[in-house]
């Protein structure tokens, strides 16, 4: 009983705090950057916008779309177009002036994993401000934030020059920041905004099922002999392993005459051979494209239990770079470059570094760090 009347008490203070606040969803973008509507794309098995609005509905009694989205309206959910369209700055003044309330609290339709947590941070913290802003490493997070109608004169006096930078706008109010010592564990995560193919590409590998263990290192340091012993220790271990390499060039499993190879050549898009012990695949890629690494895995890797790729060091998988002294002074993922997914290095010698270092031939304590970190 005590767990639901906490819940209870947190929801009656939430209600406090959103009772003179809209919730306003975020969709005049034009998503030039993504190349197609950014608020449709699927992503875990709804349109991306309705995550934010979801929040919102959960937690606003009025709730608004500013942005010319009548496709995403309904009868409860009125939408406005923008008065000044083409920038954050006039889809915030759209809802600001729409609503009639003195707050508005907004989100966009591109943020996978809208937090809760904190917006009730930015809710407590509005007190003597215009406006609650989270504020990280990366920049201002104007588009999940909160805004008073006391901001309307100065955003319309700088949309009527055709000044769009929030940055202009933020010199000219009162404004509470949120730095990240203020947000939840997870801030990063839920700041997330999706504005690219590759922003989305790697959202995707994070969400992977089941998860993915990158190996990376320098062509000739060893990726394939340590990726060897990982597989046979997992494999000792009862687990369901799956193996991907990658190639940057074109590369052919087929052979010249035989009949797979006919088949191939003569237009076949997927060509399979089967038998007791095994079967194989040749797929051609539409337009000689490269499909994403999480689309491969959904399709084909359903039924394991974790998959150790080699390569890949460009993408945003957790990785176990291998490094060899004789071969470079320097890591990949620790030299000019400093790699938030490194999470080990098997080297053959000793290193001060900020994540663990593991002799290059223990893939047995690689594999213990492996499970507790993935399959645990």
């Amino acid at each position: 009983m005590t767990g639901v009347m906490q819940n209870s008490q947190r929801d009656t203070i939430l209600t406090s705090l959103t009772a003179d606040v809209t919730g306003v969803l975020l969709a005049g973008g034009r998503s030039r950057r993504m190349g197609r509507d950014k608020a449709l794309i699927d992503f875990a098995d709804a349109p991306l916008f309705k995550r934010s609005l979801e929040l919102l509905l959960a937690n606003f009694s009025r709730v608004l779309i500013a942005g010319s989205r009548p496709d995403l309206a309904s009868a409860a959910i009125p939408v406005y177009p923008d008065i000044y369209p083409g920038s954050a700055l006039g889809g915030l003044f759209t809802g600001l002036k729409a609503a009639e309330t003195d707050w508005i609290f907004v989100a966009p339709c591109d943020m996978p994993y809208p937090d809760r947590r904190i917006m009730e941070l930015l809710l407590q913290r509005r007190h003597g401000y215009d406006a609650v802003v989270p504020r990280t490493p990366s920049g201002y997070e104007p588009v999940f934030a909160l805004y008073h109608k006391s901001c309307l004169s100065h955003m319309e006096e700088l949309l009527r020059r055709g000044q769009f930078r929030i940055y202009d706008f933020y010199q000219q109010i009162n404004i509470c920041y949120l730095d990240p010592p203020d947000l939840p564990p997870g801030w990063q995560r839920a700041l997330i905004n999706v504005n690219t193919p590759e922003d989305l590409a790697r959202i995707k590998e994070k969400e992977l099922t089941p998860p993915v263990v990158s190996i990376v290192a320098k062509s000739g340091t060893g990726k394939t002999t340590l990726l060897e012993k990982l597989i046979v220790e997992m494999k000792h271990r009862g687990y369901r392993v799956g193996a991907v390499k990658h190639d940057a060039h074109s590369f052919s499993i087929d052979h010249e005459g035989k009949d797979s190879w006919r088949l191939t050549q003569a237009g076949a898009d997927t060509m399979l051979i089967t038998s007791a012990a095994q079967i194989a695949m040749v797929k051609q890629n539409p337009q000689a494209q490269e499909p994403a690494l999480s689309d491969t895995l959904a399709e084909f890797c359903d039924d394991l239990d974790i998959v150790l790729t080699e390569g890949f060091k460009r993408s945003s998988m957790p990785k176990i770079e291998v490094h060899r002294r004789a071969r470079s002074e320097r890591l990949l993922c620790r030299g000019e470059e400093h790699d938030p997914t490194l999470f080990a290095v098997a080297s053959d010698t000793p290193l001060e570094l900020d994540v663990p270092v593991y002799d290059i031939n223990d893939a047995c304590g690689l594999c213990d760090l492996i499970v507790a970190r993935f399959l645990s």
